[in-house]
């Protein structure tokens, strides 16, 4: 709901035993919680509860009034509310609202309609959210935050549902009706990036070795943004931005806990100044003061939550690459145990034996010459024995193929030899380096493996291109899917080798609906 404050409408219109007691407490209160009926009663009541506590705040700091308002809260504490504890719960937000409402002010018409726009505009603010974002963290990422900013847009639908009541009762007139608009749709969109992001971030506390390391710190953060808010907020309109140093400190080094705190910091300043008509967002027309302070608010919060996102990626794929890092030393260690190994017990055995049989060939060939020649003949079957047994081994480490004919080749010959019949959509129709090359050959290998042992597919198809340095590969089975990236498996394996060169290697593999490969290889012509 785009409730206003009241200066801009005014501007423009005993004795039982504790421990007994607290026991039985106790069990009623598990009773409840186990029972998923009065948890869900009990969840709506909780949403009513708080929709409606954080509106009478803003209505007693004046931050909204019965007809626009500079940020709508509630709107914020509804979508967290849905999005982590399921759209179940929407009736909180209409006993909330309901709760609400001034029926002193408006008409009990116009209040109907604006409770109607705001449980819409919550609810599908949240569909939104979780159709883009269903996995993961929406403050993690930069799609996330995306995707937040996109949810927010159903903020529309409460401004249009309720200006349009508030016409019909006569409450603004139709040339007012445009600027209420604006007014309501930027409350509800600030109300959203202001509080949402803070709900999502502090649902799941940071542990306590993040208060350790960082405690001291966000301590200075919160002074450095409250001096730097009172000194931009009250003196001339030039410092006006002088508080985005700390909220880009708080961004970097305080994480989506100290990056949505500074925000929600730096927003109450800007609205208690401005309702005080302080600072430098006051001016002679009282929806342009709203409009600045709106627009304030959202450029911090946007930039603030998108740098986060940023430094959060970038420590997500700091630490995936170290541990990639580990994991590719121990699977060479474990390489090379193993061709030592095979080395041991196999090439190196038959030569040892081949040496043992030539140095008997040379003693009776120089006492009975005419009866060294069966010697020698099993001499040669060892030794190509062993050919053949190193041949393999070096296969393994790095096929012949794929050095002479290129990638397309190698895997016509690897579709031609496959036990699965291999479609090959599409093959490169140049040669790349040899480090994409063999990445790329050792991934359809892999995924060729892991479906004939895992996947009980009948087919696969191989598509692989290769345009502006970049080398698409794609896998896909007909088989039974369910597919994961845990570790120790194959798949952890072929995506520590993609990464390793600047790769990404992405994986679609529902239960029933096969399993897809999707590959993007850094890849260069070799030079001549």
């Amino acid at each position: 709901m785009l409730d206003a404050m009241p200066w801009i409408g005014a501007a423009e219109g005993a004795g039982s035993n504790p421990g007994s007691t607290t026991a039985a407490g106790r069990l009623r209160s598990s009773a409840i919680l186990s029972d998923p009926r009065s948890r869900h009663v009990l969840g709506v009541v909780v949403l009513a509860l708080l929709y409606r506590g954080v509106a009478q705040i803003g209505y007693a700091l004046q931050f909204a009034g019965p007809v626009a308002a500079i940020v709508w809260l509630p709107v914020g504490i509804g979508i967290a509310f849905l999005y982590l504890g399921g759209i179940r719960y929407w009736p909180g937000v209409l006993v909330g609202d309901l709760l609400a409402n001034d029926y002193q002010a408006l008409p009990l018409g116009s209040a109907l309609g604006q409770t109607c726009g705001n449980v819409l505009e919550i609810v599908v603010a949240t569909l939104l959210l979780r159709k883009l974002v269903p996995r993961g963290d929406p403050l993690g990422t930069i799609g996330g935050v995306g995707g937040m900013l996109v949810a927010s847009a159903a903020t529309l639908v409460s401004a249009t549902i309720g200006s349009f009541s508030l016409w019909l009762g006569d409450v603004v007139a139709s040339g007012a009706v445009p600027r209420v608009w604006r007014t309501w749709w930027l409350g509800d969109a600030t109300g959203a990036l202001v509080v949402l992001p803070l709900a999502l971030a502090w649902a799941r506390p940071p542990p306590a070795s993040w208060w350790h390391r960082r405690g001291a710190e966000a301590a200075a953060v919160l002074v450095a943004l409250v001096v730097l808010s009172e000194l931009a907020l009250r003196t001339s309109r030039p410092l006006t931005y002088l508080v985005f140093p700390a909220l880009i400190w708080a961004a970097l080094r305080l994480g989506r806990h100290g990056a949505t705190v500074a925000i929600a910091v730096a927003a109450c300043f800007a609205i208690w100044e401005t309702t005080r008509e302080v600072g430098p967002f006051v001016y002679q027309s009282a929806m342009y003061s709203v409009l600045s302070t709106q627009l304030y608010i959202g450029v911090a919060a946007l930039s603030t939550l998108f740098l986060s996102a940023v430094v959060s990626e970038r420590e997500r794929a700091t630490e995936r690459l170290a541990t990639s890092r580990a994991r590719l030393v121990e699977t060479a260690d474990r390489e090379r145990r193993r061709i030592e190994q095979n080395l041991h017990d196999g090439a190196q055995q038959r030569l040892t034996a081949l040496a043992v049989r030539l140095s008997m060939s040379a003693e009776r060939a120089r006492s009975a010459p005419e009866s060294s020649a069966g010697m020698l003949e099993a001499a040669q079957d060892e030794l190509i024995l062993a050919i053949d047994e190193l041949r393999e081994l070096a296969h393994g480490i790095h096929p012949s193929t794929l050095t002479e004919l290129g990638l397309a080749d190698s895997l016509r010959g690897m579709a031609a030899r496959s036990t699965i019949p291999i479609r090959l959509l599409e093959l490169p129709s140049v040669r790349l380096d040899t480090t994409a090359e063999s990445t790329a050959y050792f991934v359809v290998s892999e995924a060729i493996t892991n479906a004939r042992k895992h996947s009980d597919a009948s087919w696969l198809s191989v598509r692989a291109t290769a345009s502006r340095g970049i080398l698409r590969l794609e896998v896909a089975d007909n088989g039974v899917g369910g597919a994961s990236m845990q570790r120790g498996s194959g798949l952890q394996g072929l995506r520590d080798r993609v990464e390793a060169i600047g790769g990404t290697l992405g994986l679609v593999s529902p239960e029933g609906g096969g399993t897809r490969l999707l590959v993007e290889l850094p890849a260069t012509r070799p030079t001549a």
